[in-house]
């Protein structure tokens, strides 16, 4: 199997169930491990991918729980660096009644994980790797966004596969995209939620119509679109993957958890329209359970596929 670097975010999300609390039920916030790179990477370790995590967090209560929870689920972490001069992003969650997220990042100013280098991204790590996969959330400030836009061109270069979560948010929209347009041309594997980011991206109002516009010989797709599944598109080809019925719990890590899935696939050498398939399976099973980090082990992803 194919090692895959993870190179991105970790955050810690407090969780307050709004929702569940407005209907009259006794919950509390509830302190959890996030973070889309960081997510993505405790999936792919999960379902046992060769799977390394590197990003930056405070050398804080909440750093040192980020570390241990990823080593917990086989990541490697020799690359999470630990700050002490930094502290620990803090994500509060609101989950409304319809079990929708709404975040807000504390601190505002110079967050942790957008504090990455050049040096802190060293070529003999790359070197080991044949698989990145990176997140939009970091292609917006520097000097996070400088490093990791490098990065992504130097692996192209070099031959490593590249994939990246556009990951657009309400606060991302009106940034300047200069890095995020430098990176998609790196781009092997692009996911992004049809109507949410790649509408927004390039303007045309069909989800399908805008994912298509970002095909290219060298650039896959991969638009998710809810409760209707995925479709993955490349040149030669469309595979779409109804979404699987499950009971919501909450749709935190959602993407995250489809990312996990879809990535180990390909790092096993399956098809495309499998992978699709995986990354369904992955998602489904991570919102029937509360909190961002429930993707499944290798053998209940593949007994839920049968």
């Amino acid at each position: 199997m194919k090692q895959i670097l993870c190179l991105g975010d970790a955050c810690a999300d407090i969780v307050i169930p709004f929702g569940a609390a407005k209907s009259g039920m006794q919950v509390f916030p509830d302190f959890s491990c996030g973070g889309t790179a960081a997510n993505t990477a405790s999936g792919l370790g999960r379902l046992g991918a060769d799977c390394t995590f590197l990003g930056k967090a405070g050398d804080d209560f909440f750093g040192r729980a980020m570390k241990n929870a990823l080593q917990c689920d086989g990541v490697n972490t020799d690359y999470f660096i630990l700050d002490n001069n930094l502290s620990s992003v803090l994500i509060l969650v609101v989950i409304d009644e319809k079990n929708e997220r709404f975040p807000f990042l504390m601190p505002r100013e110079n967050p942790s994980h957008l504090q990455l280098f050049d040096e802190d991204i060293p070529d003999r790590l790359l070197e080991q790797v044949s698989f990145v996969h990176s997140t939009g959330l970091m292609l917006f400030e520097e000097p996070a966004a400088g490093a990791v836009c490098r990065c992504l061109e130097k692996c192209a270069a070099c031959g490593i596969k590249v994939s990246l979560d556009l990951n657009l948010r309400i606060e991302t929209l009106q940034q300047n995209r200069g890095y995020l347009l430098k990176a998609i041309n790196s781009v092997d594997y692009l996911f992004g939620s049809g109507l949410d980011e790649f509408v927004p991206l390039t303007g045309i109002n069909d989800p399908l119509e805008a994912a298509r516009s970002l095909v290219t010989e060298k650039r896959t797709v991969i638009c998710r679109m809810g409760d209707r599944g995925s479709v993955a598109l490349e040149q030669n080809g469309e595979y779409r993957c109804e979404a699987f019925s499950v009971n919501v719990a909450d749709t935190l890590g959602a993407g995250d958890a489809f990312n996990s899935g879809f990535l180990w696939a390909l790092a096993k050498g399956e098809s495309l329209q499998f992978a699709n398939r995986a990354g369904c399976a992955a998602a489904a099973i991570n919102i029937s359970k509360t909190g961002a980090r429930n993707c499944p082990n290798e053998q209940e992803l593949l007994s839920f596929l049968e």
